[in-house]
């Protein structure tokens, strides 16, 4: 007959009963075989101890049940704040903080044109619809800013949430995490955090390879990261910014994470227009 040890609280004012209870079961030689527990007297209510405690037990339970419920409730709302774009996105250039639609110079027919492309993108977003955008094409045009000003201008709706996210400079920083233990930018906290954001900017893909002429192809560890985030954003929109080719894409990464990259995608090609950073340098 199993002897129960009850919870503190509960240990007084308790008489002992010759009744059992017979709820209580343990398996031997593939059977269930009866475990009476005796019954007690407890505050003048009769009551099963292993009954008593197996109900603390699932009180216990849906306590911390409720509690990590809760936990996740906040991470998701903290995940949802428009503040995140501000306090979140890793950016190299600050400059590119300044990036408005208004402040875009379009400088020739394509520029008009893929400005045009990105405000039309941002109506489509903000009406809910998902998809991925592709700016690729001459370095310098203004992809980056475009892509700037379509986030902050979303991020200003303050119904969603936004990320700009230099890729270079984020596989930089999950790298010094390694040995850096102080480091709160370890590899699962950025891949969550870009992970859950309703749009991303990925800005600057293939920069972490060097030149854009290269034999060089993506590292598996930048393969790890990057189809990690893009497994996970499914169902919600990224932006990249490259100034490599489809072809040069799917040279230096591998087929599965571009073909995620370009899902449904919106492309934004600059073939034509010259790059705005050179303009001023005299010759």
């Amino acid at each position: 007959m199993e002897r129960i040890q009850m919870p503190q609280r509960l240990q007084k004012n308790i008489t002992f009963l010759s009744e059992e209870c017979h709820k209580h079961t343990y398996r031997k030689g593939g059977q269930d075989v009866i475990n009476p527990v005796t019954k007690m007297k407890i505050n003048g209510k009769v009551v099963c101890p292993r009954c008593e405690v197996e109900r603390e037990n699932e009180l216990i339970q849906k306590a911390e049940q409720e509690k990590y419920e809760r936990h996740l409730e906040e991470l998701k709302n903290r995940n949802k704040s428009p503040r995140i774009f501000h306090d979140k996105s890793i950016i190299t250039d600050m400059t590119i903080t300044r990036a408005t639609f208004d402040n875009y110079l379009a400088d020739c027919r394509e520029e008009s044109i893929n400005k045009e492309s990105m405000l039309e993108v941002l109506r489509r977003y903000t009406d809910g619809e998902v998809f991925n955008v592709i700016l690729q094409g001459n370095p310098g045009a203004g992809k980056s800013h475009l892509a700037y000003a379509l986030m902050k201008s979303i991020n200003e709706t303050g119904e969603y949430s936004c990320l700009y996210i230099s890729v270079d400079e984020m596989l930089s920083r999950i790298r010094d995490s390694f040995s850096n233990r102080e480091s709160i930018y370890t590899q699962s906290y950025l891949v969550d955090l870009m992970s859950n954001v309703d749009f991303l900017v990925l800005d600057d893909l293939g920069a972490e390879t060097g030149a854009i002429d290269t034999d060089k192809t993506a590292t598996d560890f930048t393969h790890k990261v990057l189809y990690s985030v893009t497994s996970k954003r499914q169902d919600k929109a990224t932006v990249l910014t490259t100034n490599l080719s489809s072809t040069q894409l799917f040279k230096l990464y591998d087929k599965k994470l571009v073909s995620r990259l370009m899902k449904n995608p919106k492309y934004i090609v600059f073939k034509e227009a010259k790059d705005k950073r050179m303009a001023n340098i005299p010759f």
